[in-house]
């Protein structure tokens, strides 16, 4: 699409007053400002385009619900997308943001954010502050640890962690009380915090390629995680009981060569 016809479409759908519109695929890399006259639009596609920023007036598109994003070249999430008061689903996959901004915070009505295929290591704290979010997808990332206040998310029924680089989960996470499906294949988990039992209304857990001490028949119980994860903190508590053990020798140990040490002190 070359730009005449862009703005050919753009002046239709501003004639019509159409709330959704989609340029997929046509190797945009800027936007024109006549788009964002589109207050009325509720529902915009840019996703596969080579768009590196967006103008801050999207601002100006207030009653947007819908923003695609994915498969564009961004680097940083442009900050007046989280000026979208309205926004519910922000489809992010397959860019290159590093960082998320805390501003985010601001999106207090999203209910879907699709982050797949960046190049995160972090999670901004502020991301607990989205109360209405349920799904979040992080797979694909370069993620070494989750902020505790993820465990604020208390509507999050889906969570997507696949693929990133995770050594351990956060106690809080055990707070998701709405959580219906967790993914964490392919990180470097070692073992689950023991409060995860509380994730009652969970019905899909993927462990998958994590350096977990489970014999190979659990990693299959895909749509049994109860199973896994009592199996998982049985290994736990019974690794500790053992510690625990050895440090009551260690102890009785060390308090018999004390009195021998001062008896033979008392003989001296």
């Amino acid at each position: 699409m070359n730009n005449q016809e862009l703005l050919e479409t753009i002046e239709q759908a501003a004639q019509d007053k159409v709330t959704v519109l989609h340029f997929f695929n046509q190797e945009l890399t800027t936007l024109p400002p006549e788009l964002f006259e589109l207050d009325h639009l509720e529902e915009l596609g840019l996703s596969g385009n080579q768009l590196t920023t967006l103008a801050p007036q999207i601002a100006k598109l207030s009653k947007l619900k819908v923003l695609y994003l994915s498969g564009n070249q961004l680097s940083e999430l442009p900050l007046a997308i989280c000026q979208l008061p309205n926004l519910k689903f922000l489809y992010l996959s397959n860019n290159q943001l590093a960082t998320l901004p805390s501003q985010i915070s601001k999106l207090s009505h999203l209910e879907a954010l699709y982050l797949d295929g960046n190049q995160l290591t972090v999670l901004p704290a502020k991301i607990s502050k989205l109360p209405q979010l349920r799904v979040l997808i992080l797979n694909d990332n370069q993620l070494t640890k989750l902020p505790r206040q993820i465990g604020k998310l208390s509507n999050l029924e889906m969570l997507y962690l696949s693929n990133n680089r995770l050594t351990a989960l956060p106690p809080e996470i055990s707070n998701l009380s709405n959580l219906k499906r967790l993914y964490l294949s392919d990180n470097q988990l070692i073992e689950l915090p023991i409060e995860c039992y509380k994730l009652s209304h969970l019905d899909k857990l993927t462990l998958f390629e994590n350096p977990l001490p489970l014999q190979a028949e659990f990693f299959k119980f895909v749509d049994q995680p109860n199973k896994v994860i009592n199996h998982l903190t049985e290994q736990k508590l019974k690794k500790e009981l053992k510690k625990g053990k050895r440090y009551d020798l260690f102890l009785d140990i060390t308090g018999w060569l004390l009195i021998i040490v001062c008896v033979f002190i008392i003989l001296a």
